[in-house]
């Protein structure tokens, strides 16, 4: 059997969650067109009767760190990339070439792994840096034109890690694979599923200075006796200005992250969903909760 460790690295908003969750077709990473989405490194599972793969979601790098996520995440990539079999570089051919860049790629180099060079969003015609970033296929293994968000050239892209992956035992039990197929608790997909519906939600600046906590899932029944999901979560921000922005006018605001969160949540769980969230300020919750 084929298997092993396939991390993604790429510049923020490349892409790497979206093509995570279309590989894995399950969604495992949260997505929005904002920075700082991903603050973890998440993975997911993908087999067959041939191959194991467990992919791996990294952060984008920030090359202006000033705040405390910021560093905190950076150090994230380079600690990834120490266990990849293989490693899957995404570029986002709509974007110039720029600092961010030029540092993933340094990295990238110094690991003695096999790499491919994906160029993603090629369902966009406009505007088109693909011509920056030819050089590099002379120092890759190989290299894939996809889309991840049409799912387009997935499958080739697939036969080429495999390709790449050493011979061994299974890396995992694929019978034991739940709803969630990544390494994150119950409790941390469900903050980053709200956390990821406020992204969505709120004004530029805001979701940078938010995390989410679970706080309880309990299964309870409903008035007619049916199954239902009670979830308790708290938003906190950084400040209390910005609490008042989340909560919104008469609750409107949260009330929105909140509809969206249990929607989707419902989904997932093919359960009814009932969500209770909390707004609190506290300055502090990054050095406490990352």
């Amino acid at each position: 059997m084929k298997a092993g460790n396939v991390v993604l690295v790429g510049r923020p908003n490349a892409g790497k969650s979206t093509l995570i969750n279309a590989l894995v077709e399950k969604k495992i990473s949260i997505v929005s067109p904002k920075p700082q989405t991903t603050r973890k490194v998440i993975c997911g599972y993908w087999w067959n009767e041939e191959a194991q793969i467990i992919f791996w979601d990294t952060p984008g790098i920030f090359t202006k760190a000033k705040d405390l996520i910021a560093k905190k995440i950076n150090l994230l990539p380079g600690l990834s990339l120490e266990n990849a079999d293989v490693i899957v570089y995404l570029i986002d051919k709509t974007r110039s070439r720029g600092d961010e860049e030029n540092r993933i790629l340094g990295m990238v180099r110094n690991v003695p792994k096999p790499k491919i060079l994906v160029i993603n969003k090629i369902d966009i015609k406009e505007p088109d840096y693909t011509y920056e970033y030819k050089f590099l296929k002379e120092e890759f293994d190989e290299w894939q034109e996809i889309s991840a968000l049409k799912k387009i050239n997935l499958k080739p892209l697939l036969e080429k890690i495999i390709r790449f992956l050493p011979e061994g035992e299974p890396l995992f039990d694929s019978q034991k694979i739940g709803a969630f197929p990544g390494n994150l608790t119950p409790e941390e997909f469900v903050a980053e599923v709200i956390r990821e519906k406020a992204f969505l939600v709120l004004r530029q600046e805001l979701p940078y200075t938010l995390t989410v906590i679970t706080e309880k899932i309990e299964e309870k029944e409903d008035k007619k006796q049916n199954p239902i999901f009670y979830i308790s979560a708290k938003i906190l921000t950084t400040s209390r200005h910005y609490k008042k922005m989340i909560i919104g006018r008469g609750g409107k605001t949260i009330k929105e992250i909140g509809t969206l969160a249990r929607k989707e949540l419902e989904l997932i769980t093919n359960q009814k969903v009932y969500l209770d969230l909390e707004v609190v300020a506290d300055p502090h919750w990054p050095e406490k909760f990352l």
